[in-house]
């Protein structure tokens, strides 16, 4: 097996790079797309990779998703996850008042607030005992570790009773089960914010396949808190294809970025080069005084709780905005927005569009008021113009987005919003933790420096994990970097130590 190893600091291209080498093996070397896997670290830049590579035959996933594939896993029915955690409590006397609650993160990890399942989702990630984790987490004091053992006995054993399954498992039983499909050759990128456990199931992979290809940058390991170690792909054995030059960090910010460095405790030296241009840093500057009017904006927190009163003040500013990928308005309602504006403007659209478009051509009873005739569905539509909506569906709707019926403060606030802004394009706005950002780039950036005071305490003991944090955080701006903070006690102090 050939190993090609491609470390590159931030906007250099890794991406970039595995697309020209996933070009060359089915374009020079002639392999089969369909014994070709790409492998994502998150689902949202397995969607990206999939619009940028061409042939659809190429197998391109998240670890998660391949596993649960290739095991034939129905992730409906055999996921716990929400609800279904409820038969696990009636399931097991230790676990009535537990709260299961979580969300899956950026790496499609479960994050639980339930202490125990913190620890145990860490020990499988790190593929360490309970007590190590639990000290690791620095919960080895606040938790009962002998109450997690029981925990994590009963679920097993539940998981064994009834065939449901967790995240992990999607991971684990994957490489126990041998459940690698045929492959000469596999991809992965953002290598370096795997876990144990994901680096396993890629070994595994990799051993089946004739070449590798693995892009990644140790500097931006931001997933330690769920077992990502930088020490792993540091030490890759292969064929080195370094990216250097910087397409995106400009000179000022790049050697902001740069002081970072010596408080790092390990990493791989890496030539790095700045984009030909000065780039802006501006520091101590209060974030509300801010001209937010033109341009493109990201705005970055370290926690979603510090998000709050950024909101609050976009709103007061009547300026739109994402906020993981949830505006203002209803999803639903900005996309029936968007499919009326292209229907009047002749263009064709899908049936799935077209649904969204129906609930807002209707009263709340269901009855139809200026939208379509009543004896028809929108079955059978693979893509059709208004013209065809109206001879063959009976639409009777006419006039402009206000036809539509929206709540009158949903009115209100897009009359007030396109006076300045064009809703059929992406908000020029987008407020962010850094962790969910890894990977994109904005003319602009206001990066906090804020920190929560438990994330603070921790940074004393182990300060690597920030300092990556807020190198992935600063290196996100292609041109002008705003520093500021809320007035916490506690901040970053950007090129110094954590003290």
């Amino acid at each position: 097996m050939h190993r090609i190893v491609i470390p590159g600091p931030p906007g250099t291209g890794k991406t970039h790079r595995l697309m020209e080498l996933l070009d060359n093996e089915l374009n020079l070397v002639k392999t089969d797309p369909e014994r070709i896997a790409y492998i994502a670290f998150s689902n949202a830049a397995a969607d990206e990779a999939k619009k940028r590579i061409t042939n659809d035959k190429v197998r391109v996933s998240t670890m998660h998703s391949l596993g649960s594939q290739e095991l034939g896993i129905n992730t409906g029915t055999q996921l716990l996850k929400g609800d279904k955690w409820k038969s696990f409590k009636n399931f097991s006397s230790l676990c009535a008042d537990l709260s299961f609650e979580s969300y899956i993160n950026e790496s499609g990890y479960p994050q639980y607030k339930n202490s125990h399942m913190k620890i145990i989702e860490y020990a499988r990630n790190k593929r360490i005992p309970l007590d190590e984790a639990a000290i690791q987490l620095e919960l080895h004091y606040s938790t009962d570790i002998f109450l997690t053992e029981q925990i994590h006995a009963d679920l097993e054993t539940y998981k064994k009773q009834t065939g449901m399954i967790e995240y992990s498992d999607m991971i684990s039983k994957f490489v126990e089960e041998d459940k690698c499909p045929p492959l000469h050759c596999v991809f992965l990128d953002e290598a370096q914010d795997l876990s144990p456990l994901q680096w396993d199931m890629f070994f595994y992979i990799e051993s089946k396949c004739a070449r590798s290809y693995i892009a990644g940058d140790d500097d931006q390991t931001i997933y330690t808190f769920q077992g990502a170690d930088p020490k792993i792909f540091i030490h890759l054995k292969g064929s080195l294809d370094p990216q250097i030059q910087s397409r995106r960090v400009p000179r000022k910010i790049h050697k902001l970025a740069e002081s970072i460095f010596p408080h790092m405790s390990q990493r791989l030296e890496k030539k790095w080069q700045p984009r030909d241009a000065e780039g802006e840093i501006h520091e101590n500057i209060n974030y509300q005084d801010i001209d937010y009017s033109k341009g493109n904006w990201m705005i970055l927190t370290r926690t979603n709780k510090m998000l709050t009163p950024i909101k609050e003040h976009f709103y007061d500013l009547n300026l739109r905005f994402d906020a993981k990928q949830q505006e203002l308005l209803p999803k639903k309602m900005l996309n029936a927005y968007r499919v009326w504006t292209r229907l009047n403007q002749g263009a064709f659209v899908g049936k799935e569009d077209l649904k969204d478009l129906w609930d807002y051509l209707t009263v709340k009873d269901g009855h139809l008021v200026r939208g379509f005739a009543s004896n028809r569905t929108l079955e059978g539509i693979d893509s059709i113009n208004i013209e065809g909506l109206r001879e063959h569906y009976g639409l009777r709707a006419t006039g402009g987005w206000e036809t539509l019926n929206f709540p009158e403060s949903s009115k209100n606030y897009i009359r007030t919003i396109l006076k300045n802004e064009d809703l059929m394009k992406p908000a020029r706005i987008k407020l962010s933790t850094i962790h969910s950002v890894k990977g994109e780039e904005c003319d602009n950036v206001v990066l906090f420096t804020d920190l929560e005071r438990i994330i603070y305490e921790s940074a004393q003991k182990d300060s690597d994990p920030e300092h990556r944090t807020f190198f992935v955080g600063i290196t996100r701006a292609k041109e002008k970097l705003f520093i500021t903070n809320q007035d916490y006690e506690y901040q970053y102090n950007i090129g110094a130590p954590i003290i």
